[in-house]
This record gives structure tokens, sequence and C-alpha cells, in this order.
């Protein structure tokens, strides 16, 4: 009997170690790109095999990946290819990847899906159908193994212009449902478009959508830290505000909102203005985020460290803490001549009405034709086209330039903070063409590009949207602010005239007294919707 107990112990023990050494399987599931269509050895250069090598560099041994791609498939149970079903759940690969018992599953499926979801959106299909298939999909690894970690696409890699769904919005329409289902099942959200956005033109076959070797390892490094559990850091409040009644402000825009106090003090009676200005933050709790330090976490403002970023939000932010008795928070999201376009995410851009049409027919071109904005005849700018072409590659300048970028680092990251409203300063870079001789660009685009920023920066949330009107300048701004006026009164947004009020300098794109036009923000706040009405 000892014996026995001896030998058990023994298997036991013996068992347990050869578990411990078990590497962790990841199993990657999905379409043609998963699989490796094109490549000239997909045994070593899909992406799964290159995530095997990424992983054994990390860690050695603690991992093994298998492929379990198959070509053309997708979501819908109910899809055809042909006369067989498209449907991966349907495939021998999903069953084979269920018997294995995956501890981490990565999945990329959805692009072969956009035909049929398209009917989703003009009610040819049932509403919802595209989620509760997938949802079923990754339920059948949730119930092979309990404890599986799920990462799947919510941005699919980008398209070349060479592919049929290159103009199509519905692979960006796609994402909010994507981003659902990650939520329901606790997936990771892996953004595969804003990594391989500009390295389009090297890293595609001929067909514009599978990648060639070099694709893959970009595919495979982007999947890494998923698979080795590295989460990015959610923005939070700092301790200071955690559990106290406050107010958060995202402000955003272009330079006139980037520009901070600092580089107003020319003269003395500029230094003057600005000490007493700042001064003021002694007597009131005011913090910054900074989107173009987001390591750097939250910063309260003191006289000695506020003069740096967003002079117009922070005068606006002692003012709001002075009226409310409360901390406030600037939730600081802005670029020098970053365009609308950058603050709006490609699925507010590609949306589409009941009718099944583009809401924002100019900005969904863009969305949709994004590969090079400056040979992009969608895109009416010259001045930003110019400046997309001399700033690519630059990492100091070019993080925030493309399409949606700031959304992407900032906007999105901040939209689950409980917002109180949002102050904008933005529309130089979308009102003319910005180059001599200047001239405005056509009354749609402009609507349109102010409308959908309402939109994006306010959400679902009846907060209240600020937004400072073009001041006078020796430019033909008055169509902008007429189309600033126009998307104000339909959304309820408020318009600060900041030209009526004869506020801005005839040959100086940045006024340098910012007091004016936060006290104006103030006063709009408090006199609500009754001034949208007035006119140049």
């Amino acid at each position: 009997m000892r014996k026995y107990i001896s030998f058990l112990i023994f298997a036991v023990a013996f068992a347990l170690c050869r578990a411990a050494a078990s590497p962790l399987r990841v199993a990657c599931i999905g379409d043609s790109i998963t699989y490796g269509l094109g490549l000239q050895n997909r045994e070593t250069e899909s992406y799964p095999a290159r995530l095997q090598a990424l992983l054994d560099d990390v860690s050695p041994g603690k991992y093994e990946v298998r492929n379990f791609g198959n070509s053309g498939r997708g979501v819908y149970l109910d899809s055809m290819r042909g006369s067989e079903r498209r449907g991966f759940r349907y495939m021998k690969e999903h069953s084979d990847a269920l018997s294995w018992r995956p501890d981490v599953v990565v999945c990329n499926l959805g692009i072969n899906d956009c035909d049929e979801y398209r009917k989703e959106l003009v009610g040819k299909r049932s509403r919802g159908q595209f989620v509760a298939d997938y949802l079923a999909l990754l339920g059948d690894y949730r119930k092979a193994n309990p404890d599986v970690r799920l990462a799947m696409w919510t941005k699919f890699s980008p398209l070349g212009a060479r592919h049929r769904l290159y103009r199509s919005p519905e692979p960006f329409l796609m994402q909010d449902d994507l981003e659902k289902v990650a939520r329901r099942v606790g997936a990771d959200a892996i953004d595969m478009l804003s990594p391989l956005r500009d390295e389009i033109d090297v890293i595609f076959a001929e067909d514009g959508i599978h990648p060639n070797a070099a694709g893959a390892e970009a595919i495979a490094k982007a999947t890494l830290p998923h698979v080795v559990g590295a989460k990015p850091c959610e923005v939070a409040l700092p301790s200071g505000l955690a559990g106290r009644s406050c107010e958060l402000w995202l402000c955003a825009g272009q330079s006139n909102m980037q520009k901070g106090w600092d580089e107003f003090r020319a003269t003395p009676l500029e230094e003057k203005r600005v000490a007493r200005e700042l001064a003021q933050l002694l007597d009131v709790e005011v913090w910054l985020w900074d989107v173009n330090a987001p390591d750097a976490g939250w910063m309260r403002l003191a006289p000695d460290n506020a003069g740096a970023r967003c002079a117009l939000g922070v005068s606006f932010a002692i003012r709001r803490a002075k009226a409310s008795k409360k901390p406030v928070g600037i939730l600081y999201v802005a670029a020098g001549g970053a365009p609308a376009e950058s603050f709006v995410s490609e699925q507010v851009m590609c949306k589409v009405g009941a009718d099944g049409k583009p809401a924002y027919p100019r900005l969904c071109a863009i969305a949709t034709n994004r590969h090079q904005i400056n040979a992009n005849d969608d895109f009416p700018c010259v001045w930003c086209k110019r400046e997309y072409q001399r700033r690519k590659g630059k990492a100091a300048e070019a993080g925030w330039w493309p399409v949606s970028m700031l959304y992407d680092r900032g906007v999105k990251r901040v939209a689950h903070l409980p917002i109180a409203g949002v102050l904008w300063y933005q529309g130089e870079s979308n009102a003319t063409k910005c180059m001599a001789p200047d001239a405005p660009l056509d009354d749609d685009y402009m609507l349109e590009t102010n409308l959908a920023v309402i939109e994006q920066l306010r959400g679902e949330r009846r907060i209240p949207f600020v937004m400072m009107g073009l001041p006078k300048m020796n430019r033909p701004w008055a169509p902008y602010r007429a189309a600033q006026r126009k998307a104000c009164e339909m959304t309820g947004a408020l318009f600060v005239d900041t030209f009526a009020a004869g506020l801005g300098d005839p040959n100086d794109v940045h006024p340098r007294d910012k007091i004016p036009f936060a006290e104006m923000a103030i006063s709009r706040i408090q006199g609500g919707v009754n001034s949208n009405r007035k006119k140049d």
C-alpha cells in the first residue's frame, strides 16, 4: 500500500510538472489572411508562423501557435460561397481548433461578410445577426475551455486600391459591432488598421488585401501584445480627482487650442497678462491630461507648469472652476494644423442613414480613399495634402496627421470618462485651400466636417458642445463661419461668434489674448442656445 501511495504521489507530481511545462496553446482562426494565401511559403511566412517566432524570442518554449485559417470564410452562418456554406463555424479548422482546447484564440473574421453586412444596414437582413453569429462562434471556444483568452480584430487591416472593397464603407461600419462582440465576450480588441495604414504600398500583394511576408510580419507584431497579455493603459482619473465631484472638459482642436500661454509672452504687457492669468491657478484646482504625452498621466496645473499647453483650455477651466466650485480636468487633444478628419473615426465618416446612403458623403469618400491624402482628389484642402506628404514618416510630426489619428490616440481613449462638455476650436484647415490664391471650400464639405465632429465628440451624451467660431482675419472665412453656425443650429451645439464680437487679428491666425475667447465660451454655456442665429 505504501508503495502504491508513493507511486501515486510520484505520478501526480510528474503530471503536474509536465502540465506546468506544457506550452500555452494559441489558435489563430480566420480567413485567407490567417491562412497565408499568396505567400511563397505559408508554413514559415504566414502571420501565425511569424507570431510563433516572435513568441519564441520573448519566451522560448512557452507558447505553441497553430494556424487554423481557411480562405474565404466569414461569420454569417447562412452565407454561401458558391454552393457551400461560408461560415467558419462549419469548417473542419473550427472543429480541429476546438478539439485542441486552446488557451488563447486570435480571430480574424469579418471582411468576407461585408456584402451580407450591407444587407443588415438597409433592412434586408435582421439587424444584429452578424453580432449574434459572431458571439456563437466565439462562445464555442469558451465552452471548450472556460479559461480561454480571446482576441479579435475589431479594425481590419487596410485594403489596397486594387481591392473591390477599397471604396466601400462596410469595413469601417462593421467596427462598432465588432467592438460590441469584443466587449460581450471579454475579448481583446485588436486594431490592425492603424499599425499598417502607412505601410500599405509595401506589405500587400497584387490583389490589395493579402499581405506579403513583410505584411504578415507586421500583423504578427501587432498581435504579439494581445497574446502575452500586455494591456494598453486605460486613461483613468488621477488619484487627486477619483471619487470627487469634478468637471471634465474635452478641449480639442488645432493650433489655437494647442498653443500654451508661454507662446504669448513677447512683450512686457503680455508677460503681465499671462502671469496674472496663471496666478489664478493658486485659487482653483485644475488638472490636465495631455494626448501628446499620455505616459506622463495627469498633471495638476500651477503657475509654474501651466504655460506649455492649451492656453484657451486653461483660461476656460479657471473660470469653470470658479463658477462651479469644483475641480476641473482638461482632456487635451489638439495638434497644430490638424484637419477635422483627424478627430473623427472612419466609422462615423462612413455612417449611413436608414436609406443606406452615406450621411456624410464627402467624408465617406475621404475615409474609403484614405490611402494617400496627398494624391486624393476627395480631400479638398491643398495645404493639408502637401503637409501630409511632408510629415509622412516623421514621428514627431506625423503621429496625429492621418485620417482618424487623433481620434485613435486621444478621443477614443477618453470617451469612457464622465465628460461634462466639449470645447472645440478648429476649422482653419477645413475652411479654405489654405494656399494662395486662397478660396473657400465647398459648403457641403464644410457643413459635413462640423456635423461629424459634433456627433463624434459629443456622442450619445447630451452635453454642451461649445464651438469657437473662426475670428476676424484677412482670410475668406465667412462661408465656414456660416457652416459652423448652421451645424450648431442643427444639433443644439453652442456657437461662439467671435467674429461678431470683434475678436481676432487681421494679420495673425493665432490671436494672442485667449482670455476674451474663454470668457465668451463661459458666457455661451450660461446663456444656452439663444444666440446661434447671429450673422456675420
